[in-house]
């Protein structure tokens, strides 16, 4: 078989039936048009985190203890250590974490952000783990409410 005997080949087999193959790259076409249209890889909800696998509990107001400020001498200073600080701590968002998650166990609370109706909250993402499951939970920095997404 020659180089031109090749080349007469492939320009029959695509002279003969180009309907087929038009349709077929018109279906292709559409297919990728769909695709795009109704994007099945599209994420529910925006989560700044590392681990997108999201599994929580309902909303429950969880009651915290304020510090008796009565006693506390305080002056107009600003905080120019550029610390933020949080009214739950990472202990304390872990402690609300574990209350309606019997056999679970925390891990170390990171800070992040969700968009909860277009509107972003200010989180402790505390991870749990039972055997092999492990889910998130996230609890409002402000409120100590566990955030249901």
């Amino acid at each position: 078989m020659h180089l031109n005997d090749l080349i007469n080949d492939l320009i029959d087999f695509w002279n003969d039936r180009w309907e087929n193959k038009a349709l077929i790259i018109v279906g292709v076409v559409v297919l990728i048009i769909l695709v795009y249209a109704f994007n099945p890889f599209q994420a529910k909800a925006n989560i700044t985190e590392n681990n997108d696998s999201a599994v929580v509990a309902p909303t429950t107001s969880v009651p915290v203890t304020q510090p008796d400020t009565s006693t506390l001498n305080s002056s107009n200073s600003t905080n120019t250590s550029g610390n933020s600080t949080f009214m739950i701590s990472a202990d304390q968002a872990k402690q609300i974490a574990l209350q309606g998650n019997i056999g679970y166990t925390a891990g170390d609370p990171l800070q992040g952000t969700i968009v909860v109706n277009q509107t972003t909250v200010v989180v402790w993402i505390v991870p749990l783990s039972k055997g092999s499951q492990i889910k998130n939970v996230y609890v409002d920095v402000n409120t100590g409410k566990i955030i249901d997404i």
